[in-house]
Formats: C-alpha cells, structure tokens, sequence
C-alpha cells in the first residue's frame, strides 16, 4: 500500500467520522460519500463497511428519542433516502436502499380528527441481502425477507418475501400522548423560525406567524398568498414553491408542509387551511398534456410521495396515501390510494382497526 493511498485512507476515514459523528456508533471501513443528516436523541449504529453514498443528494438517518437504527455490515444506502424511526428500524447485512426510498416505523398522524395525536409505531426490518428499490416507502410494521426485491416505487406495510427470523416488537412509550408543550427555548427558536419564514417569503403576501424551520426556495412571478401559522419544515432536501408569470398559490392558515414538498403553478393552486403535506409531495397544475386548476380543501392529509396532478380537487378531510398518483378528483372524507388513485370513503373505516389500516398507506413527518 503507497504512502499516498493511505493518506487518502485516512482522511475518507476521518471524514466520515466527522459526518457520522452523532451516530452511537460506527464500524472499521464505514463510508460516507456527500453530506448526510443524523437527527434526533435516538440512537443510530452503522456496523462496519456500510457505504452511504450520498452524492446525488442527502441521505437522513433520524432516530426519536428512545428509537434505535441499526444499519448491519456492508449495507449500501444510495443519495435521498430517508430512514426515521420512533421505536425501530433495523437493516440486515448487504442490504441495498435504493435512491429517495423512505422507511417510517411510524404514521406520525392518525387518519381521524386527532391528527396532532401521535399514533403506537410498528419495527420495520430488512433482512440480509435484500433490495430495497428507489423511491419506494417502508411503512410501519414493514419486513423484507432475506435476499427479497422491494421494485422500485412499490409502498410495503406488511411481509415481503422469505424469513430469517420472527418480527421484532417495538412499543412507543409516546403513543398515546398528547404533543408537549413548548418550553421557553422551543417559544425562542419558534420566533427565529418566524424570522426565516418571513426572509424566504419575502416575495409573497404573507399573513402572521408563518414559520420556517429550514431552507425553503421561492420563484415567485405570480401571486403568492400563505395564511396565518402555516409552516414549512426543514429537511434535508429544500421545500420549493414556483409561481409562474400571472399565476395564482394560496395556501390556507395552519396548513403544514414537510421537506420536499414541491408546488408548482402556471395558472392556480389553491391549498385550504389545516392540511398536512409529507416529504416529497408534488403539487402541479400543469405537466404532459394536461393543465388545470389544483384544489385542495381544509383538513386534507398528504403523505410522503405522493402526487397531486393537475385539475385535481380534493374534498376537505380527505386522505391521499404515501405514494399515490391523483389525477382525478377525491370527494369529500375519502382516502385515495394506489397509482392511479382510487378513492373509498374514510367512514367506512371509521373503528380503530380500520383507521389503522388505512394508515398504512399513508405517513407525513410532524
């Protein structure tokens, strides 16, 4: 081995000690390629020669507190894939992630009214040599067998293939607790959020409080309208709103939006108040050969990935599942789910089992 390479050695190593420093704990020949977020009080272990290859775009790894991510050996996980755990996620030996997969222990919001109402989380396990393709979503009580394929785009809630062992349990001691109230320190940071909001907003008419807690990318050369204590949460991937010349967005007071979240009008986009938006959701009025209006009515839930197309209406109270395509339009209190979409009606899931059930297809980060 020349003197040259083990210098290059040591400084690969010595960055990805700096990148994965939060991590509890990392192995010999661990890897890190581009930038890579490690959130939360949780506990996250990378075991030796996993490679995280993050150089087409951020890689998250956030373990709540009490949750634990364990990533086995040699374990390649590609650029914008996000794991987040609230009990527990574990990845067996020379598993592959592909590119922006998402895997979620945990719904973060019931379908029901008491959406602020975090849900019991369910482990999600890939086992050894198993491919996870990219852009499809693990949702809670997810497990991929040994050596099985998860085909790209696919959204998993239950058993994939073959088994090498009985699921893990998990129990979320938070379950059924309602969100804390916010300390002195968490008033203070709100007010900076305010601040942020108010600088990457500042193309826009604005109305108050309006919070955000990350980068957020404005091109505004219509009209851009937010309404009172909406928030844009950071990530590690910028939320973008786009505005063509004579177009219209309004977005409705208290609605939320996680990282990713793309809006995109070249005629009008109209969100209503209180809806909550996933990582990654899409939202255009214009794409192909198709244009027209987008409405979104209040109460509405959009989980991670999915696609809003235009001329869509989405009746108030609805729900559109993790990786669903809409293009047509979701009466009132329904879950639309699949690509393409097709709609049922909440009600007819209306006990607890049910809501659960529904809530496999569906995540949004709080």
């Amino acid at each position: 081995m020349t003197a040259p390479y083990t210098m290059r050695r040591l400084l690969a190593d010595l960055g990805t000690r700096v990148k994965l420093r939060r991590c509890a704990s990392v192995g010999p020949s661990a890897t890190v390629l581009g930038r890579v977020w490690v959130r939360g009080a949780g506990a996250v272990h990378v075991a030796g020669g996993v490679l995280l290859d993050a150089r087409a775009a951020p890689i998250e790894l956030c373990a709540h507190g009490g949750a634990e991510i364990r990533i086995g050996p040699d374990v390649r996980i590609e650029g914008g894939a996000s794991l987040e755990a609230v009990s527990r996620i574990e990845i067996g030996a020379g598993a592959k992630l592909g590119s922006f997969c998402k895997i979620m222990d945990n719904h973060f919001h019931p379908v029901g009214r008491e959406r602020h109402r975090r849900p019991p989380s369910r482990p999600v396990v890939v086992e050894e040599g198993a491919e996870v393709g990219a852009r499809a979503i693990l949702l809670p009580g997810a497990r991929v067998g040994k050596g099985a394929v998860v085909p790209p785009g696919t959204v998993l809630s239950r058993t994939l293939g073959p088994l090498g062992g009985p699921p893990a349990l998990g129990h979320d001691p938070q379950g059924d607790a309602s969100l804390p109230s916010r300390s002195s320190v968490e008033k203070a940071r709100a007010i900076l959020d305010i601040l942020r909001g108010a600088w990457y907003l500042r193309s826009c008419e604005r109305r108050a409080r309006v919070r955000a807690t990350g980068s957020l990318r404005v091109a505004n050369q219509g009209t851009v309208r937010v309404g009172d204590r909406a928030i844009f949460l950071g990530g590690m991937i910028a939320s973008e709103i786009v505005c063509k010349p004579g177009a219209l967005i309004e977005i409705g007071s208290r609605s939320m939006f996680n990282y990713g979240v793309s809006l995109e009008a070249w005629s009008s986009i109209r969100i209503g108040s209180r809806s909550l938006f996933g990582s990654m959701v899409r939202v255009t009025d214009r794409r192909d050969d198709a244009q027209g209006p987008v409405v979104i009515g209040d109460d509405v839930w959009i989980a991670h990935g999915a696609v809003i197309g235009p001329g869509v209406t989405i009746g108030s109270g609805s729900v559109v599942a993790a990786g669903s395509v809409v293009s047509g339009d979701v009466p009132p209190g329904s879950l639309a789910i699949g690509n393409p979409a097709r709609c049922m009606s909440l009600k007819l899931r209306s006990d607890e089992s049910g809501a659960a059930e529904a809530a496999r297809a569906s995540e949004v980060a709080g």
